[in-house]
């Protein structure tokens, strides 16, 4: 199923939709200071893969960063000092093995090339080092990444009690859903979405509430894909400093002691 999704978006793609959806010249960090440190995490299958980790170690919530489609870079890793800033331990993952590109062609290649299989032991490996004991978990991501922070949390369920997909690729798997063990969800979405597309978003949510397993809370922008990326042309500030606000919000609510 993910094969799927990742084909339909190379095809929207190359039918004109990404193209200059990452302005060359547009800034790539979230934050202005990079503090954390790079780590290598080992997959249950003895595979290894780079993470970026910042926060107390001590930290009573944390939070699992996934990438967007471009790969692991500064845009994830202000992310993540902006997380531990707030007190989080957080940790972003490569699902790329090393690759990065800011071309929207090479960056979507990459994408469409990746195995589902081993992201997910990579997304294991990644929640397996942010858990201790007392702290409560979150997964997130954007685009690439906002799908990926689903399946993250369906590789651990049991240790996930927050997910936020800012308008990333859906499932409506009724088997895989009902695994997920009342974590809540958090959608951030865009109605001129091509992509990720109105239809599509409903679908899920009626998926969801059917699997009768995690509650959902959806909120949709007058806007387009990417919107809450500063390194897209779709970029609003406005409704992207809403839509972390909602984040925020969210996360307190659902990793509280």
């Amino acid at each position: 199923m993910f094969r799927c999704v990742a084909r339909l978006f190379l095809y929207c793609f190359l039918g004109g939709f990404a193209v200059g959806l990452y302005a060359a010249d547009a800034p790539q960090t979230t934050s202005a200071t990079v503090s954390g440190k790079r780590i290598v995490l080992t997959t249950a299958y003895g595979t290894t893969l780079d993470a970026y980790a910042a926060g107390p170690e001590d930290a009573k919530r944390g939070i699992l960063i996934l990438h967007d489609r471009r790969g692991l870079g500064d845009y994830a890793k202000g992310w993540v000092d902006r997380f531990a800033g707030l007190g989080y331990r957080a940790l972003a993952i490569d699902l790329y093995d090393g690759r990065y590109s800011n071309d929207p062609m090479l960056a979507t290649q990459i994408m469409t090339s990746v195995d589902q299989e081993s992201v997910n032991a990579n997304l294991s490996a990644g929640l397996d080092y942010l858990k201790a004991p007392g702290r409560k978990l979150a997964a997130l991501g954007w685009d690439y990444g906002g799908g990926q922070a689903l399946w993250a949390t369906l590789q651990d369920p049991g240790a996930v009690s927050a997910t936020v997909i800012y308008y990333g690729p859906l499932m409506t798997d009724l088997a895989r859903l009902r695994t997920l063990q009342g974590g809540a969800v958090l959608g951030i979405f865009a109605r001129r979405d091509v992509w990720i597309t109105p239809a599509k978003v409903t679908a899920f949510e009626n998926a969801l509430r059917e699997a009768g397993t995690a509650p959902l809370t959806v909120t949709r922008y007058e806007a387009d894909h990417g919107f809450a990326n500063p390194a897209t042309r779709a970029y609003d500030r406005k409704l992207a400093d809403e839509a972390w606000l909602k984040t925020e919000e969210f996360l307190a609510r659902h990793l509280a002691d």
